[in-house]
This record gives structure tokens, C-alpha cells and sequence, in this order.
């Protein structure tokens, strides 16, 4: 099917109009893994710091593997059902895993970017570190690494050092609020009929994010500050992914993803003669795009009757 998409010159161009945002993924998550190497910055510590006292616990709640089958393969599944089951649309099953992967790229490269540079101590920081029992911190100062028994290049100190912010707040937030804002287009959320259940079905991924964030406090892998930035941190990156490719959740059309980049990827003429006679629809010359006038005249003749037909150029 892929191929055949490729035979095909304006499918093709469709395609290869998107190969940007995958690679601007993939570099993302390059980044990540580049950087993940790279010992975190080891703030100083008092040793009367209660709020770093707590038990080591090795075993997670939710650790990693659990985490990428709950807020990554899981909203695919329900996307995929969803395009494929509801709106029959290849277009937006991609438009909607491009933009899950945007998020979680994103979200995991920033929150790496700030673990290393803030360096903050975990709520178990002590007894990764395992100081002297008659240590104490220097007159008139504060206590670092070096009075710790545990290597500093292991991996739980290392670890230690990556409290702010919470990565499993951001994954969460970000793949799981990717995936309420993809549910709460395609109900219409924001309709003004009143139908509660809409908003339970919004509210579920949430609050599924929620209990993954605070489990890491249960955990003792962070304090609440952390959490909660991580929990912003990763619904940012999923509200800016999900626009980045579908309307505002109060648009008439926040159902459907935006039209692609290069006009309909569709051979039927009967279907592209339908999208020309709509009402409202507008036809442009390639001298108007070349000249890039049809930005302005998009702009100026735009109403929600024709944006049901066709989305403008972006």
C-alpha cells in the first residue's frame, strides 16, 4: 500500500511533505540518547535535609517498559482503532501518531535536557549516597558527593541526581494527554450539547496520567515540585503536538485532522470534483501560490462552511 502511495506523484509529494516532521523525530530522539550519557550536574546537599531521608526501594511501581506500554503503545492502539473504525481515514491515523510521536519526543528530550542541568537530589538521595553515620556537614556550608560510600559514575547515584523534573509525570502527561485531546476532538467536546459522558472519556487518560505521576512519589523517586512541572512540562508538548496537525478542540471541525499539505491525496474524480463544488470552495492558480497570495486571500475568505470541505494551505 505504501508503494503504491510512492507511484503516485501527488501521493508521493503528500508523503514526502511529512518526511520533515519524522526526521525532526528522529533527531529529537537522537538528541535524547545522546545527552543521556552526560553526569548530571551534582548539586550540594545537607545531611539534615529531611525531604531526602526517604527508603531506597529499587523496585518500581511503574517502571520504564510499563510506562512505554501504558502512554505510547496504548494510545496508538486507540488511534489506530479510532481512524481506522470510526473515520476509515489513513490521513488521520498518521496525522495522529505523527503527532504522539512529536510529543513524546519532545517531552523526553526536554525533561532530559533539565534533569542533567538542575541536578536536583532524589527523595532517597542519602541512602543511595550512604554517608559516614558520624558525617556532618561543614560548618557554614553544605555537604557534596564526595562524602558519600557510593561510587558517583554508578548508576544510582547518577540516577540520584535526576529528581526535577519527573520523567514518568512528562511521558505520562504527554502521551496520555496527547491521547484525551485526539478523544476530545473526534466527540466534538466542546459542542455545547451537554453530554457529560464526553467528558469522562476526556478525564480518563488524565487521570490515568495522574496516578502514574503520583506513584512516583510513592516511590520516593521524587518530590511533589517535580511531579507537577513534569506533569505540565509533558501536557504542553502534547497540546502543542496535537495543534500542530488538528483544529482547536472548539472548532466546528476538530474532528478531522487538517487537510494535506498539498491538497487531497485522492484519484477519485468523482470525490475531487465533489471537494471543488462545494459551497464556499475556493480554487487557486499555481501563479497564486508561487506568488504566495493565497496566504492572504485563505485568510480573508475563511468560513466554517468551506473549512468543513477544505482546510487552507499550511
Amino acid at each position: 500500500m505504501f508503494t503504491q502511495h510512492l507511484k503516485n506523484p501527488r501521493k508521493r509529494r503528500v508523503v514526502l511533505s511529512y518526511a520533515q516532521d519524522w526526521l525532526l523525530v528522529i533527531v529529537m530522539i537522537g538528541v535524547f540518547f545522546a545527552i543521556d550519557v552526560i553526569p548530571p550536574f551534582h548539586r550540594e546537599f545537607s545531611l539534615q535535609d529531611k525531604s531526602i531521608m526517604y527508603t531506597y526501594t529499587p523496585k518500581e511501581s511503574i517502571p520504564a517498559w510499563t510506562l512505554v506500554l501504558i502512554c505510547f503503545l496504548g494510545p496508538i492502539i486507540a488511534i489506530g482503532f479510532i481512524a481506522w473504525y470510526f473515520q476509515r481515514s489513513m490521513h488521520d491515523f498518521h496525522s495522529g501518531v505523527l503527532g504522539l510521536f512529536l510529543a513524546l519526543s519532545m517531552v523526553i528530550m526536554l525533561t532530559d535536557v533539565i534533569k542533567i542541568t538542575a541536578g536536583r537530589p532524589r527523595p532517597d538521595f542519602l541512602a543511595r549516597c550512604q554517608p559516614p553515620l558520624d558525617a556532618q556537614d561543614p560548618p557554614r556550608g553544605l555537604s557534596n558527593y564526595t562524602i558519600c560510600s557510593t561510587p558517583i559514575d554508578s548508576y544510582e547515584m547518577k540516577d540520584g541526581y535526576k529528581s526535577f523534573p519527573s520523567g514518568h509525570a512528562s511521558f505520562s502527561f504527554a502521551g496520555l494527554g496527547y491521547l484525551a485531546f485526539y478523544l476530545a476532538g473526534k466527540m466534538q467536546l466542546f459542542d455545547e450539547r451537554g453530554h457529560t459522558y464526553k467528558c469522562f472519556l476526556f478525564a480518563f487518560p488524565s487521570l490515568a496520567a495522574l496516578l502514574v505521576a503520583i506513584s512516583r512519589t510513592r516511590d520516593y523517586r521524587h518530590h511533589w515540585q517535580d511531579v507537577f512541572i513534569g506533569g505540565l512540562l509533558g501536557a504542553g508538548c502534547a497540546y502543542f503536538a496535537y495543534r500542530q496537525y488538528y483544529p482547536s478542540l472548539i472548532h466546528v471541525e476538530c474532528h478531522n485532522p487538517y487537510s494535506a499539505r498539498f491538497g487531497s491525496c485522492s484519484d477519485d474524480p468523482e470525490q475531487q470534483q465533489q471537494q471543488l463544488s462545494a459551497p464556499g470552495a475556493t480554487v487557486y492558480t499555481s501563479h497564486e501560490i508561487e506568488d504566495n497570495s493565497i496566504t492572504t486571500t485563505a485568510s480573508s475568505q475563511l468560513s466554517d462552511d468551506r473549512y468543513k470541505h477544505s482546510y487552507p494551505v499550511r
